[in-house]
């Protein structure tokens, strides 16, 4: 008693899936699905190459630090910190009036 069938060539395989695919399958079937196959790789291919593209800038690259001298005193390092936390609020400050401008401007149109 067989509990498998007998084996069969691929050659068998690959004639039985041509026989079943060509007979139920028109040429339009085909044709679009090979565009779709082909735009799909297009795509693909596409953003591949984009992220591959000039991704790193071509020359030498500056890097600008701020150099400090060795000495500095607790002080200074102190002052430097207020100073930049300074700058750090004035920038918030006039980011935040932007968008209240913006707001009052959307509020004006009833957004």
């Amino acid at each position: 008693m067989a509990i498998f069938p007998r084996p069969a060539r691929p050659k068998a395989l690959i004639a039985d899936i041509k026989r079943v695919w060509f007979s139920s399958t028109g040429r339009y079937k085909l044709v679009f699905g090979a565009l779709a196959i082909g735009i799909t790789s297009v795509i693909v291919t596409g953003f591949i190459v984009q992220t591959r593209w000039d991704a790193m800038p071509k020359g030498p690259q500056i890097i600008y630090a701020e150099d400090f001298p060795a000495n500095r005193t607790d002080a200074q390092i102190q002052k430097d910190q207020w100073e930049d936390a300074r700058k750090r609020r004035e920038l918030a400050d006039e980011r935040r009036r932007q968008w209240q401008k913006v707001q009052a401007a959307l509020s004006k149109f009833g957004i």
